[in-house]
């Protein structure tokens, strides 16, 4: 056990409970709050001297940052700093049980099918929530995800790359190269900025590693090599390894870990929607260890107690998920981007029903849809007023700033105008453009939209003649 027995004046250490390159978190009480708490500390010796203050500083950002992402798969973080005692950079945040992936992906092997989609779609909204807020993770790997009693994958460390600077040459000094160059994309290695397409690319690693039971490029015998592959390699098809896997999996997987950001997508929500497309049609296995929760379970019983969760429950009897989930979405797209809005109406409504229960947000997504192609028939005020009803509830889901309330909102002012409202949807316009700018940033793809779209009134519509008939997103690009 580390000398350091107290943190802070207030933290007293009780346990290991993991380590790395980066240093060692340990299960810990808050004296003040008599809570248990988990302790984060940062190795001294990656902080350069009369810099180390800066990087306390710097690390106090990141935290407050972290704090503000507020989604249950990130953990609360009660306290950041630079202990002067010892030196060390440490974090304060809820305890997590559970199993971290890499204890998981050691004892199991690959693992099943439902279980990598639901892991895979859980990061992905963890990820989306994130990248919400301009926070990029950099270092995503097993070590970094928590499979927790009821299921629910927590993320742990968001920021810690980002405070010590670190890259491929910066890792390979903490001895944390076999596990983190597995997972490091392209821009990294060449010490390239960090974006979302980053941690997509790390997802597309973990992923791969979850279907196959093997590290992305793990046969390759130094960490030079490991970096090289990254590069210029292409990895095994999933399915070569894993039949039984869908083959969109292998595709979407594929896509991730395409060698330039661009080739890879920035949206994790659109992500999110094709794994869980997947899961919707995946049956369902028997749990391969008892040592976590099932992460199928939070899409099949949603907020189940973690103590009903963790009993042999015949998977079964839950709610029955959609079938061909993502294929009917994609044949109701079709039919909207052809011009039969009636076939696209019938199909989304029918979605939207079927989706209500094992996954709302889709639900809801499906009734924006609906309204736009009730709106498109030439019905813009009956889908008017049916999406204002959606948009509140997806608020109520998602939060103000989630990127599908956005989209939605942005479809909202087409419709505005399509009724002959063209000064409030101007004002609207205006308001959300400054709304998306601060969420997504400015130069996310549906910021520039709208601002485009803003720039080509030099003063409020009088009427709605210049404005699309039409709602304007993307009949293939859901609302996220």
């Amino acid at each position: 056990m580390s000398s350091l027995q107290v943190v802070a004046n207030r933290y007293q250490l009780v346990r290991p409970i993991g380590a790395g390159g980066m240093g060692r978190v340990w299960q810990a009480v808050d004296q003040q709050l008599d809570r248990e708490i988990a302790v984060k500390l940062v190795k001294p010796d990656l902080l350069d001297g009369p810099q180390r203050y800066e990087a306390a500083a710097r690390f106090r950002r990141e935290a407050r940052v972290t704090a503000q992402i507020g989604h249950p798969g990130v953990p609360a973080i009660f306290d950041a700093g630079l202990d002067d005692h010892s030196g060390e950079l440490f974090l304060a945040m809820a305890y997590l049980p559970g199993l971290n992936l890499r204890d998981l992906l050691d004892e199991t092997g690959p693992l099943p099918a439902d279980w990598t989609l639901a892991v895979g779609a859980q990061l992905a909204s963890v990820l989306e929530a994130a990248h919400a807020k301009q926070v990029i993770h950099r270092d995503l790997k097993p070590a970094n995800i928590i499979v927790g009693p009821a299921g629910l994958v927590h993320v742990v460390d968001f920021g810690i790359a980002a405070v010590l600077d670190l890259d491929a040459a910066r890792l390979t000094a903490t001895g944390d190269k076999p596990g983190t160059l597995n997972y490091m994309a392209p821009e990294q290695i060449r010490a390239q900025p960090a974006g979302p397409a980053t941690d997509l690319y790390a997802l597309g690693a973990l992923l791969y590693e979850m279907a196959t039971g093997e590290r992305l490029f793990a046969d390759r015998g130094s960490a030079y090599e490991v970096q090289t592959a990254h590069l210029k390699e292409l990895p095994d098809p999933v399915r070569r390894k894993r039949p039984d896997l869908p083959a969109e999996l292998d595709g979407l997987v594929s896509r991730l870990l395409s060698k330039e950001p661009a080739d890879r997508g920035s949206d994790a929500a659109a992500v999110y929607l094709r794994l869980v497309g997947l899961l919707a049609a995946a049956p369902a296995s028997a749990a391969p260890t008892r040592d976590c929760g099932d992460p199928t379970w939070p899409f099949r019983a949603p907020l189940a107690p973690a103590r009903v969760a963790a009993e042999a429950v015949d998977l079964a009897a839950a709610p029955a998920a959609p079938d061909r989930g993502a294929e009917r979405i994609a044949e109701a797209d079709h039919a909207y981007g052809a011009g039969d809005y009636n076939t696209a109406l019938r199909v989304f409504r029918s979605l939207a029903k079927d989706f209500e229960t094992p996954d709302p947000a889709l639900a809801l997504h499906c009734q924006v849809r609906a309204a736009q192609c009730l709106a498109a028939l030439g019905n813009a005020a009956s889908a008017l007023a049916g999406l204002s009803s959606v948009i509140e509830r997806q608020r109520r889901l998602m939060g103000e700033r989630a990127r599908p309330v956005l989209r939605s909102r942005r479809v909202e002012v087409d419709m505005l105008a399509a009724v002959g409202s063209g000064p409030e949807a101007h004002r609207r316009l205006a308001g959300l453009v400054q709304e998306m700018a601060a969420a997504l940033g400015p130069a996310d793809a549906d910021t520039i939209e709208a601002e485009r779209l803003l720039r080509a009134w030099s003063a409020p519509p009088q009427a709605s003649p210049g404005w699309p008939s039409q709602p304007t997103a993307s009949p293939g690009s859901p609302p996220r």
